[in-house]
């Protein structure tokens, strides 16, 4: 019989062994108990920012469509003014137009700052610094250049009233800001590096944007791969274009004022129609003194409230929309268009030392007013609120709409480093060529600009250029199409 002793110096191995597996595991599931409490925070923060940012858009584009109505209200009035031989009311009422195309606007914005902010969004310093820049530039829009002020006011005072609002808004903080703002000093026309589809494409190696967008020659394929030399090989940056004056660069509305006999540019049942909306009654009011007395009258403008192309299945983009808009509503014009962020704070540690605690949740949302205008028939025929030029009362609700279908474009005017980098950086760099080591979009440039990265497309496209093709129309149907942003 073999008897075995228990060696105690054994047995402490194993029990330390014991101990170092327990608290690898233990380590372990903290890890995971700390992921799982970040993912349902970033997941909050998500649901959090959209909520936030639809409630925003939705409130400015509410205010929109109460100007909107307002201006056309103020039109009536104008006409029952003239018809009354009030000449008082006739100069109030068209000062308060000009005015209202700035402050119902502005109002918007502070509407959407409430909504955001009552959603626990909170304001975003880059943003608010961004605003009160800008206020400071328009303080200086009526310094006199070349003997001229440098932007001509709409109304007189129009400047200091315009950047004492936009500071005022600013004092309070911006949580939502107005992605799709137009700012005068902005540049317009296309140029292919203020267009941030063309550093997707460098970024993710999209040879066929370079084939369908810039191609010189299909057969053989040869592309601005191909043809590019140096940074003078650009063309140059298009120069700053205001296209009115008569609007807020901000949520603006696409009106025009006109100084003309009315008869010269809207027909006759016009105005009844505009009025029987507010159920009253023109009859008699326009036959001497409005129609053929030169006045102010306020009208959207063609080429703001144009056919609303890009929501059209066989439109331009292919858009994935299943079936047409409809006629009443078949129109561009006034949108809003949101930019905010949610804060996520974080538990595990920064992916880099240079992480912040937090993640940030970005979120952009665009809404539309919608309205028509009453047939005066019984086939319940509509029109659409600009069917007779002039402004009408018209609008009666608001809708989200997809943000690749509002206007101000693909770059937004609060993405703070796209700005920066279009405003401050492309200068710079079509001049002497010198880029921004910080700028993302510059480290862009400079990997287009390396020739074996071009060598690489020039080879793909020999190969596979047959590949390269753009949707069919209807994307709603499944033919595919579609635009930079999924919502």
């Amino acid at each position: 019989m073999r008897i075995r002793l228990d060696n105690p110096r054994r047995r402490r191995r194993q029990g330390g062994q014991t101990i170092v597996f327990l608290l690898m595991a233990l380590t372990v599931l903290v890890f995971i108990f700390l992921w799982n409490v970040d993912l349902h925070r970033i997941v909050a923060a998500k649901s959090l920012s959209q909520n936030a940012g639809d409630a925003a858009a939705l409130a400015a584009a509410r205010w929109q469509g109460a100007t909107l109505n307002l201006v056309g209200e103020l039109n009536l009035m104008h006409a029952l003014a003239l018809s009354g031989q009030d000449t008082a009311a006739v100069d109030a009422i068209t000062n308060m137009q000009a005015r209202l195309c700035f402050t119902g606007p502005l109002t918007a914005l502070i509407a959407a700052q409430v909504a955001a902010k009552n959603n626990h969004i909170y304001s975003r310093e880059e943003f608010t610094q961004q605003l009160r820049d800008h206020a400071d530039e328009v303080a200086r829009y009526d310094e006199i250049v070349a003997n001229a002020p440098l932007f001509p006011e709409p109304y007189p005072g129009a400047w200091d009233a315009y950047a004492a609002m936009l500071s005022a808004i600013a004092a309070d903080g911006l949580a939502a800001a107005p992605d799709n703002a137009r700012f005068f000093g902005d540049a317009s026309g296309s140029h292919i590096l203020r267009d941030p589809a063309f550093y997707d494409a460098v970024a993710g190696r999209i040879w066929c944007w370079f084939f369908l967008h810039h191609a010189t020659s299909q057969n053989p394929p040869r592309t601005i791969l191909d043809d590019f030399t140096n940074y003078t090989w650009w063309p140059p940056l298009p120069p700053p274009s205001p296209p009115s004056f008569e609007n807020s660069e901000i949520f603006g509305l696409g009106l025009v004022s006109h100084t003309v006999a009315l008869e010269h540019l809207v027909d006759r049942e016009a105005l009844p129609a505009g009025a029987a909306q507010q159920q009253i009654d023109f009859t008699g009011y326009l036959e001497t003194n409005v129609m053929p007395v030169v006045e102010t009258w306020y009208f959207f403008h063609p080429s703001s409230w144009a056919s609303w192309d890009i929501m059209h299945p066989d439109g331009p983009e292919a858009f994935p929309v299943v079936g047409d808009v409809k006629p009443e509503y078949d129109y561009a014009g006034a949108d809003a268009v949101i930019r905010l962020y949610a804060a996520a704070a974080r538990l595990t540690p920064a992916a880099s030392s240079s992480g912040t605690p937090h993640d940030d949740i970005l979120w952009t949302a665009a809404a539309k007013p919608f309205g028509y205008l009453a047939g005066d028939g019984d086939d319940g025929l509509r029109l659409r609120p600009d069917a007779y030029g002039i402004v009408l009362p018209a609008f009666r609700d608001v809708r989200l709409i997809p943000i690749d279908a509002a206007s101000g474009g693909a770059g937004g005017a609060f993405d703070i480093p796209w700005r920066r980098h279009i405003d401050e950086h492309l200068p710079i760099y079509t001049a002497s060529g010198t880029l921004d080591d910080d700028c993302r979009y510059c480290r862009l440039i400079g990997t287009f600009e390396d020739a074996a990265f071009r060598q690489q497309g020039i080879d793909w496209l020999l190969v596979n250029s047959d590949r390269c093709t753009l949707p069919s129309p209807g994307g709603g149907g499944g033919g595919g199409g579609g635009t930079r942003r999924g919502h």
